[in-house]
């Protein structure tokens, strides 16, 4: 009766003009779906998707007609026959279930495939492609002339076909997500301020061994991400049991183009974990083994680099003059001595000691440190008595100078800049696999390129501990609200060692965000971890909660209580004056002390040269113990004159 009906109308409509026998395909097809009716239908299959890949058979005239009118209804780009991957659009048109299973071989059944099947003909209630098995965790639209269908969206064993009586109905629900208090499998690791879970127990899971993190209290429960996973069950409505991954890496590494070996991305990979987190970065290689939510945080990488030390020098006597200063006294004295020298010998009333150019530069030291030196002459005293002057002023500004600056705490050059990183030939590491150099460095900077040279493996915590008191090591870390946290745990009396970071490269970047799985096959641990995911991708739940000021609450709420006081000292400064009076110790007047037994030395040896040369070939023992004899003789006789006088 219907067929008749419609033979009838088109047979009304070439009444009226010439008429085609192609004509009746393209009337059957307009009278069960109308234009407006297949824009609503193509509206709301694909909400999310801005580009379609189309398939269907071009032997079927129905087809081909149902994709000339969709093309005047789609917006968008779309591709004929070809599957792209940033597509994630499908439109599969056929006549009937093989036509329609043909279609589906070639799309991906993924989380954020978007299909519609429209069916030129009457589809039955058994029919194989109301199977929701064929479909994966993909979503699933079926418009047929017999009926409207739409799979199910809460990704949770069993998924159903639901039929539908209106085209409006076909609206996929994203924002209405319950997961009926399934249980995820969540795998993190012990890295703060993120999280604090450290104890784990020994648990049978699908019959294998794993490590499970256990707590005794809520203390013990804590961390950024481990609140912001808290708030994200509650309401999602789902349970879990937060394992810690496979292997000794954090993140594990990839093997080759395909394969990734353990730590948290190998976890959700191999589908042994449907979330994962722990500050992951958004970087193009886990990105390209696993799907990440939006970020919730953006952080850069510093290093925390040794603290400036208190500077002492063996030549803190000659601070406070300038070296320029130094070589003019000294060219001073030389030009004195010489002109003593030539006068000497110019000058027949001149004193002839002078005539030694070596005995008129000692005077003139002398005098200069006003020192008792020989009488001079009447044409000399005035040049001497100018001479003792500026020495007197020379040696006052000295002195007060000295003081100041040996009292005074001095400091080693800051490290705030990569130049000066690698001046100071600091290395750098972290314990387990290497990081991604490119993704940390910019390696186009000469200076930056020679970092990952820097580079060393760090086997253990004592090897660690022996890098950081050996004072050449820098602590790579972040930045989490003012406060610097280590890529690994660092004792507090050895982040006293160390000064405000230095930030390698504004323009490098990271996020830490929680990482969601997106399995390529369909089972139930695996559309669960979908579910997550597509509920933080459709209705951005990590986004909400930055909005709504959740993150931020939990990221300072949480470093209020657990970070301690050596974290917010090291970026305080104190290569500073504070104040205090610098304690002298024995290396700054090493130079002087020296000085004093170099001067000693050399005036012993004069003392024996000028006695050598007045005894000529007698022994300078046998004359100094006579002038020994001598000297207790003429004491016995002054206490004997003494006594005299007083009797």
């Amino acid at each position: 009766m219907k067929v008749n009906l419609l033979l009838y109308t088109f047979l009304l409509s070439c009444a009226t003009g010439p008429c085609k026998k192609s004509d009746i395909h393209r009337s059957r097809i307009e009278s069960w779906i109308t234009d407006r009716d297949l824009s609503t239908v193509v509206r709301l299959s694909f909400p999310s998707s801005k580009c379609c890949n189309v398939f269907f058979d071009d032997s079927i005239e129905d087809s081909e007609t149902l994709f000339r009118r969709f093309r005047s209804v789609y917006p968008y780009e779309y591709l004929l026959k070809r599957s792209v991957h940033e597509c994630n659009g499908y439109l599969l048109l056929g006549a009937n279930d093989e036509q329609i299973g043909k279609s589906l071989d070639g799309v991906p059944l993924l989380w954020k495939t978007e299909i519609l099947i429209i069916v030129s003909n009457n589809v039955s209630n058994n029919s194989s492609i109301l199977n929701d098995s064929l479909y994966g965790i993909a979503n699933v639209n079926i418009v047929s002339m017999s009926g409207i269908w739409s799979l199910s969206e809460n990704y949770l064993k069993p998924r159903i076909f639901n039929k539908l009586d209106r085209y409006e109905e076909l609206v996929h629900d994203y924002n209405n997500f319950d997961l009926r208090g399934r249980e995820l499998q969540i795998c993190t690791i012990f890295r703060p301020p993120m999280t604090y879970l450290n104890r784990t127990v020994n648990k049978t899971i699908d019959s294998v061994q794993a490590d499970v993190y256990a707590t005794n209290n809520d203390l013990q429960w804590d961390g950024i991400e481990v609140q912001l996973l808290l708030t994200i069950a509650k309401k999602l409505n789902f349970t879990f049991t937060v394992r810690y991954p496979e292997g000794n890496t954090r993140y594990g590494a990839p093997h080759n183009a395909t394969l990734w070996k353990g730590g948290l991305i190998a976890m959700v990979r191999e589908n042994k974990a449907d979330i994962a987190f722990a500050g992951i970065w958004m970087t193009q290689l886990h990105r390209k083994f696993v799907d990440l939510s939006e970020p919730w945080h953006v952080l850069y990488i510093y290093f925390l680099v040794p603290r400036p030390r208190r500077t002492t020098s063996f030549w803190a006597l000659v601070k406070p003059f300038a070296g320029k200063i130094w070589a003019s006294l000294g060219a001073l004295f030389l030009l004195a001595a010489l002109y003593l020298y030539a006068r000497a010998w110019i000058d027949s009333k001149f004193p002839k000691r002078f005539r030694s150019f070596f005995v008129g530069l000692i005077d003139l030291i002398g005098c200069f440190l006003s020192s008792s030196v020989p009488s001079t002459t009447a044409n000399n005293k005035l040049p001497i008595l100018l001479w003792q002057t500026a020495g007197w002023l020379i040696i006052t500004a000295y002195c007060s100078s000295l003081a100041a600056k040996l009292a005074t705490s001095q400091y080693e050059n800051r490290i705030d800049t990569i130049e000066q990183f690698l001046a100071a030939n600091l290395s750098w590491g972290n314990m387990g696999e290497p990081p991604p150099f490119r993704d940390y460095f910019d390696l186009t900077n000469p200076y930056s390129a020679q970092l990952p040279s820097k580079y060393r493996t760090v086997n253990n915590v004592a090897q660690l501990k022996k890098l950081i008191t050996d004072g050449h090591y820098a602590i790579p870390g972040k930045i989490v609200d003012n406060y610097f946290f280590p890529d690994h745990d660092v004792p507090n009396n050895d982040l006293k060692m160390y000064a405000t970071e230095l930030q390698i490269d504004e323009r490098i970047g990271g996020t830490f965000q929680c990482s969601f799985r997106a399995p390529a096959v369909a089972s139930e641990a695996g559309e669960q971890g979908k579910c997550i995911d597509r509920c933080n991708h459709r209705i951005q739940i990590i986004l909400l909660l930055k909005q709504t000021g959740i993150t931020v609450w939990h990221l300072r709420s949480v470093i209020r209580r657990r970070t301690s006081y050596s974290l917010r000292e090291v970026r305080e400064e104190h290569d500073g004056y504070d104040g205090s009076v610098q304690v002298l110790g024995l290396t700054p007047l090493a130079a002087g002390f020296s000085l004093l037994l170099v001067g000693s030395f050399l005036a012993t040896f004069m003392f024996y040269l000028e006695v050598k040369r007045v005894v000529a070939s007698t022994y300078v023992r046998q004359v100094l113990r006579r002038v020994t004899n001598e000297s207790r003789c003429l004491v016995r006789r002054r206490n004997r004159h003494r006594n005299d006088i007083v009797q």
